[in-house]
């Protein structure tokens, strides 16, 4: 038998086993439809190689599963958005607007440090009598 009818005898023979197990890779008939595809077309390219092996359709698995891979990669990176994210956002009252220093002066020396520990991303400092409060967190940015 020649090559040609060898390939075509296998793709034949085990095109349905290949193609649920695309199936149970993507979740998806047409993606895996496209998947067995791209993996058959990989195959032909080899066969002369791979027509001897035991078992070819491992090889033609290991393909449709690293072919998956990497569409799944391709895909996790997209970051598709209904609108551009070059919109404007109006900027919030931030936590700290409405603070009264005069209030935070009578606390304590260990009270004012200990809200400032449990508040992540709070920094205060004093500037000339006055409590300066920073939001260090990315929210207050």
């Amino acid at each position: 038998m020649t090559d040609d009818l060898l390939f075509e005898t296998f793709v034949a023979d085990r095109a349905d086993a290949l193609m649920r197990y695309a199936y149970a890779l993507t979740g998806n008939p047409h993606d895996a439809a496209d998947l067995v595809q791209e993996a058959l077309v990989r195959l032909r390219g080899s066969w002369s190689r791979v027509r001897g092996k035991h078992d070819p359709e491992s090889y033609v698995r290991v393909t449709m599963t690293r072919l998956h891979i990497t569409v799944w990669r391709r895909r996790r990176r997209e970051y598709l958005a209904g609108e551009p994210p070059d919109r404007q956002v109006a900027d919030t009252p931030s936590l700290w607007a409405d603070f009264d220093s005069d209030l935070w002066r009578r606390l304590p020396r260990r009270q004012r440090a200990m809200i400032v520990l449990r508040t992540p991303g709070l920094f205060a400092y004093e500037l000339d009598g006055k409590l300066i409060l920073v939001d260090l967190t990315v929210a207050g940015r």
